[in-house]
C-alpha cells in the first residue's frame, strides 16, 4: 500500500533572494530549490533611495504579476505535486487574511490581499506570514524556544526582523506590526534620527557601518569581511562590533524587562558566527551579574541570550508551520 505524504512549496522571500524549498509536513526539507535573485534591493540603492534619490534598479519587481510570473517559474514544475504554497513574506501583515499592508522591500505588495491573489492564480492553497515571526515560530516549534512560556527571536538580517512569543502565543497586535524591531530605537533622546535606529545594527546595517568606516564600496563588505578583520584585530570593526552588540543586548534587556521573557534568541545567517554570539552572552551576564537594581529585587530581569537552532531555514520552517496550523492540520 503506498502512504501518501504531503508536500508543500515554502518560499523564504527575501530583499536579496527568493529561496523556495519542498518541505513535508514535519517540516523536513526535502529539497531545495534554486534560489532567484529579487533586485528589489542593494545596499548602494538603499543608500541612494535614503537620500531621496529614486533610483532605478534593473529587474526590479516591482508589480504584483512581475511577482507572479517569477513565481510561476517555480511553481509550474511541480504543479500537482505539492498541496500548498506557504510563505515568509517581509512587512506588516494580516497573516490568516494574507493581507500586506507593507511588504518591506516589497514595495509592490502594499494594499495587496496577496495570499487571496496567489491562492487564486496557482489554485491551491497559499498563505504568507511575517517573516520575523516566521524565525519565531520555527523556534517555538522545533527550536530553541520549545517550551518557554515567553520568548523573543531577534533576527539580523536586511534589517531586525523578529517576533514575540507570550503566554504560548505568538503576539501579532491590533494593527499586525508588534514584533517590527527595526522601528525601535537605541537612542530615545534622538528618536527620529535613522542613524541610531535599531535597523542599523542588522546584519546589513553592521557591514555599511564597517564599508563607511573603512572607506570601502558596500558591495565589498558582508558579513564573513566584517569578522574576518575583526579576528584580525582591526580596532575601527571591533569598535562599530562593540557597539552593535551593546545595542542589541540592550534592546533585548529591556524587551525582557517589559515582558518577562524566558530567553532571547539571537537569528539570521550572521548568528552562527560564534564570535558574535560570545559577545553578546558575555555582554548579557555582564548586565546579569552587575544590574544595580538587584539589591531592590529578587526579580530584577536577567536577559539570557542563545542562538536560535534554525538560521537560513528559519523563515521557511515557521511559514510552514503557519500554514499547518491555518488549514487546521497541525494541533
Amino acid at each position: 500500500m503506498v502512504i501518501y505524504m504531503a508536500k508543500y512549496l515554502v518560499i523564504d522571500n527575501g530583499g536579496t533572494f527568493i529561496k523556495p524549498s519542498i518541505m513535508d509536513g514535519d517540516g523536513n526539507i526535502l529539497q531545495m530549490l534554486p534560489k532567484i535573485p529579487t533586485n528589489s534591493l542593494n545596499t548602494a540603492a538603499m543608500a541612494e533611495r535614503s537620500s531621496g534619490k529614486d533610483t532605478k534598479i534593473e529587474g526590479e519587481l516591482d508589480s504584483v504579476e512581475k511577482y507572479l510570473a517569477l513565481l510561476d517559474t517555480v511553481y509550474q514544475p511541480l504543479r500537482g505535486e505539492v498541496d500548498g504554497i506557504a510563505m515568509s513574506f517581509p512587512g506588516v501583515n494580516d497573516a490568516e487574511k494574507g493581507y500586506c499592508y507593507s511588504g518591506g522591500a516589497f514595495l509592490f505588495a502594499a494594499g495587496q490581499p496577496l495570499g487571496e491573489i496567489m491562492t487564486e492564480h496557482f489554485g491551491i492553497p497559499c498563505t504568507l506570514e511575517n517573516d520575523g515571526k516566521c524565525a519565531v515560530l520555527a523556534e517555538y516549534w522545533k527550536g530553541a524556544l520549545q517550551g518557554v512560556q515567553n520568548g523573543a527571536v531577534i533576527a539580523l538580517g536586511t534589517g531586525i526582523a523578529g517576533g514575540i512569543i507570550v503566554d504560548g502565543k505568538i503576539v501579532r497586535g491590533r494593527r499586525f506590526s508588534a514584533g517590527e524591531m527595526s522601528y525601535m530605537t537605541n537612542d530615545i533622546a534622538n528618536p527620529l534620527n535613522m542613524a541610531s535606529g535599531f535597523s542599523s545594527d542588522s546584519a546589513m546595517g553592521m557591514c555599511m557601518k564597517v564599508a563607511y568606516a573603512k572607506g570601502m564600496q558596500p558591495s565589498e563588505v558582508d558579513g564573513f569581511k566584517v569578522f574576518e578583520l575583526a579576528k584580525a584585530g582591526d580596532p575601527v570593526v571591533m569598535a562599530i562590533l562593540d557597539k552593535t552588540c551593546d545595542e542589541i543586548v540592550g534592546q533585548a534587556y529591556n524587551m525582557t524587562a517589559l515582558l518577562d521573557l524566558d530567553v532571547v534568541a539571537i537569528g539570521g545567517g550572521i548568528s552562527r558566527e560564534p564570535m558574535l554570539l560570545e559577545m553578546l552572552q558575555k555582554k548579557a551576564e555582564n548586565i546579569n551579574a552587575n544590574n544595580p537594581l538587584a539589591q531592590y529585587s529578587a526579580f530584577y530581569p536577567q536577559v539570557h541570550i542563545c542562538p536560535c537552532q534554525f538560521h537560513n531555514e528559519a523563515n521557511m520552517l515557521g511559514a510552514l508551520y503557519h500554514h499547518l496550523k491555518m488549514r487546521g492540520l497541525l494541533a
